[in-house]
């Protein structure tokens, strides 16, 4: 018969195998995740998916006992994320696209970015090695399109996809690289403090470089909205590394009162805004006061519970404006609450508002360190200026961009 110490180092054996395994793949799942930043995001929510969905049962027992010490929280978001996949049934598009996605990702993207408080020191520090060279190695991409106007995307889209002249395909290789600069911003800051807090000069000089080049893509790629939230997030980063957990809970706090008075607030700003001022915004931003006071307009008709989920998708509304036509309903309302309202009505807004009030309770009683709260709050920072002003709220790939971006935050576990 085998003996007892024979069956124990076969089975260390086996674990230390398994653990090997594991390591590779996750290490595979986020160098996959770079190159989806880098191809402009769409590909993060299956890369960071596959890694919720593949360590769901190494992280499912301790995630549980961690969601079990904030239920109100958990209960509030799952009854949010519950009302707006049930608005569908009274949506006039008829797509169930956003319902699977919505029910389905979210808890995937929550287990991947919980994972990260799970790895062992050792292992955490070789995942952020990885995610350091995937964000320098995105970053040199981004720096090299950010200086010569997009010629590889604008190559890429004139060749390989459906641009059929090089002024269009310039053109969408932007639209696609301003994307994917929203997900490398957010990656980029808490993989650059983990560099700064290294004992030698040429990881802190690496450090500056990353948020340089986060830099170079927040204001390259016709996206104004995405210079905003690049300071945005160093700002509340900063404030966080001194004052510790009240800055992101302030920000938390405000992005509640903002969802859940967005109709007010929105209505009262477009009201006293003068039309000189508008007259000399730029279009990008002309066209979105006009897509705003049209959804406020539809948030009238069903203030309790909206017109139900992704209903702008099948709404238009054409109107000249400044010599062109413009849409004033498009696919979202390029602002969170007002968008949330648009959908989901009082009730969602309401949902909404009262998980993030419980998120700012939770994050004051979370043990974290001040390094990994000024990651969240950077990341958490990008991520709302870009839905407030950019993005439509509900979108997977910016949801998974997020959860990585919260991921590289709890790997810097020392201050």
């Amino acid at each position: 018969m085998e003996s007892l110490s024979g069956r124990l180092r076969r089975g260390s054996a086996f674990v230390n195998w398994s653990w090997r395994l594991s390591s590779v793949t996750l290490a595979t799942l986020l160098t996959l995740s770079a190159l989806f930043i880098a191809a402009g995001g769409l590909g993060l929510a299956t890369s960071i998916g596959l890694a919720g969905l593949i360590f769901t049962p190494v992280v499912f027992v301790s995630g549980w006992r961690a969601f079990k010490s904030a239920p109100t929280l958990v209960f509030l978001g799952v009854l949010s994320i519950g009302w707006i996949c049930l608005s569908h049934l009274w949506s006039p598009y008829d797509k169930p696209d956003q319902v699977y996605k919505l029910a389905l990702l979210t808890p995937l993207f929550v287990l991947a970015a919980y994972m990260a408080c799970r790895l062992t020191e050792e292992e955490a520090d070789r995942q952020r090695r990885v995610l350091v060279a995937g964000a320098l190695l995105v970053g040199g991409y981004f720096l090299v399109e950010a200086l010569s106007g997009g010629l590889i995307g604008g190559w890429i889209e004139l060749n390989l996809e459906e641009s059929t002249y090089p002024a269009e395909a310039v053109r969408n290789a932007k639209v696609t690289l301003s994307r994917g600069a929203t997900a490398f911003m957010m990656l980029a800051g808490p993989v650059a403090l983990a560099l700064w807090r290294r004992p030698d000069a040429a990881q802190r000089g690496l450090a500056m470089a990353l948020m340089v080049m986060a830099g170079f893509a927040s204001a390259s790629f016709d996206v104004e909205a995405n210079i905003l939230a690049l300071l945005f997030g160093l700002i509340v980063a900063g404030a966080t590394l001194w004052s510790g957990p009240v800055a992101p809970q302030l920000m938390v706090l405000g992005a509640g009162v903002w969802v859940l008075g967005a109709p007010l607030f929105m209505g009262l700003g477009l009201a006293l805004l003068p039309d000189p001022v508008e007259d000399s915004l730029p279009l990008s931003w002309a066209w979105r006061l006009e897509i705003w006071q049209a959804v406020l307009e539809q948030i009238r008709q069903a203030p309790l519970i909206g017109h139900g989920l992704d209903s702008m998708r099948a709404m238009s509304d054409p109107t000249p404006y400044r010599d062109i036509t413009i849409d004033r309903l498009p696919l979202h309302a390029h602002n969170a609450g007002l968008h949330i309202w648009m959908d989901a009505g009082a009730v969602g807004a309401i949902l909404c508002a009262a998980t993030l009030f419980a998120l700012v309770g939770a994050l004051g009683r979370a043990r974290l360190t001040r390094d990994q709260l000024a990651g969240l709050a950077y990341v958490g920072g990008i991520w709302l200026v870009s839905v407030m002003l950019g993005y439509g709220v509900y979108q997977e790939w910016h949801h998974a961009a997020l959860a990585l971006g919260v991921f590289s935050a709890f790997l810097n576990r020392t201050d």
